[in-house]
């Protein structure tokens, strides 16, 4: 390894030879090793496809099986092979923590994963700066998975088999997370901090999967609450992603509604490989709704807020919940922004005031970055928290004695706390308002009618 890999954070990233220069072979195969400096506002090169690394070919048609929707079919299967595929032991070394991690760095939602990427490797890098944990220090080997299920279980598979990463974090999605679930269970492999609002998926594996964001019936929840409550809204609809996602976002809702003694107005959906909403904003439009509740990615939703306007839901109320990609969606809705609720799981990436913030800028500034993002600071609370496990566990690091430290986590910054216990592995259930005004999304105590002087 190069002087300049040793220094700073190092990060792996899957890349082919011909597509990096300065590529070297290694005793990990064909990746490159560059300090974090480096990568944290770079966007990564699409990595090729993962087949190589699959045990068996047939597998491959498994994966692609799942990727047409069959997901519960294959979690099946690998329950059913439990024990083939993945490794159960985990060892740290003397002198270092691999951790790894899989999100959308590429395709449709790329920037959402570049940015969890940057809050998390802000903080290891600070970590590494101030010496490491117990001596150690930490290594965040980071995939690409587009936001593919076939791609994030062939980046898992290669975490732990080939990589021998200790634990996983940050991984993106409701869908991906799903496929990834027996995979968790089968290799006894610790994820902490999943993004992603459905922790009913842990269920089979809740031992080793922390939850630090809160379910989308907490976002749906207060959404709906101050639709009614400030607006007095009764007309409320759905837009959302036609998969796992977008089903509990819906349900989400519905529940909602129910607790307001409401029922939902109407519900469309598009195709989660598409970033077209003009069909399912014609059709909303003909419902008329006071407001719109919307479970998807920045770019098909700033498409249907767009397309709905044009067809006359121009005093419509769109909310949006935080795995959209707030900074994103504001950016690809230009100057139609304005207005859009979005509800939020931390608190404002801007917000110096508060201790928590101040921290995280100061950790991306020293890695060359002013993007402050509330994914990006997501990324960074979730690795603030799962290094907080590692120092309380210290120099004698395994599986059972970091999930008994997790057990028993309690940060609180103030304006957030995380919270484990063994009988409860979701840390947060906060939830905060937000309205885009002058393109920033900022908190807010009550909701306004759009273009309202109050």
């Amino acid at each position: 390894m190069s002087d300049a890999g040793k220094s700073g954070l190092q990060i792996i990233e899957a890349t082919s030879a011909s597509r990096v220069s300065g590529f070297r072979n290694c005793k990990h195969g064909a990746f490159s090793y560059r300090p974090v400096e480096n990568l944290i506002s770079e966007q990564l090169p699409e990595p090729p496809r993962r087949w190589r690394f699959l045990p068996f070919p047939w597998v491959k048609w498994v994966f692609r099986f799942a990727a047409a929707g069959a997901l519960g079919v294959f979690a099946g299967f690998y329950e059913q092979a439990e024990g083939q595929f993945l490794s159960r032991e985990h060892p740290v070394t003397s002198d270092e923590v691999k951790i790894g991690m899989s999100v959308p760095e590429s395709g449709r939602i790329g920037g959402i994963g570049a940015e969890v990427r940057q809050g998390c490797a802000a903080y290891i890098a600070k970590v590494n700066r101030e010496g490491g944990v117990a001596g150690r220090r930490l290594m965040l080997i980071d995939y690409d998975d587009r936001d593919e299920p076939i791609d994030t279980v062939a980046n898992v598979e290669h975490l732990v088999d080939r990589d021998k990463v200790f634990a996983l974090l940050d991984f993106y999605g409701t869908p991906t997370l799903q496929a990834i679930m027996p995979m968790v269970d089968d290799s006894n492999m610790i994820l902490f901090g999943p993004i992603c609002g459905s922790p009913f998926l842990a269920k089979p594996t809740e031992r080793l999967i922390f939850w630090t964001r809160p379910s989308y019936e907490d976002e749906a929840e207060l959404l709906v609450s101050h639709l009614v409550t400030d607006l007095s809204f009764r007309r409320i609809a759905v837009f959302r992603q036609d998969d796992i996602y977008g089903d509990e976002g819906k349900t989400a809702v519905v529940e909602a509604l129910m607790n307001h003694g409401l029922s939902l107005q109407g519900d469309c959906t598009y195709v989660p490989s598409s970033v077209e909403a003009q069909d399912a904003a014609y059709q909303m439009a003909k419902m008329k709704p006071e407001a719109v509740i919307m479970f998807g990615s920045y770019k098909p939703c700033a498409n249907f807020v767009r397309e709905a306007k044009q067809f006359g839901l121009t005093k419509t109320v769109f909310c949006a919940v935080s795995t959209v990609g707030t900074e994103l969606l504001i950016k690809y809705l230009v100057n139609g922004s304005e207005g859009v609720v979005i509800s939020q799981v931390v608190p404002s990436p801007n917000d110096d005031s508060l201790p928590l913030v101040r921290d995280y800028q100061e950790d991306m500034r020293a890695t060359g970055s002013v993007d402050f993002t509330y994914m990006g600071l997501e990324g960074y609370i979730n690795c603030v928290a799962f290094v907080a496990g590692l120092r309380q566990v210290g120099r004698d690091l395994t599986e059972d004695a970091l999930v008994d430290a997790l057990d028993h986590l309690t940060i609180d910054f103030r304006v957030l706390k995380i919270q484990f216990s063994p009988d409860a592995r979701v840390a947060s259930h906060k939830v905060f308002l937000t309205a885009v005004e002058h393109d920033r999304a900022v908190p807010v105590a009550r909701l306004k009618l759009p273009g309202s002087a109050e």
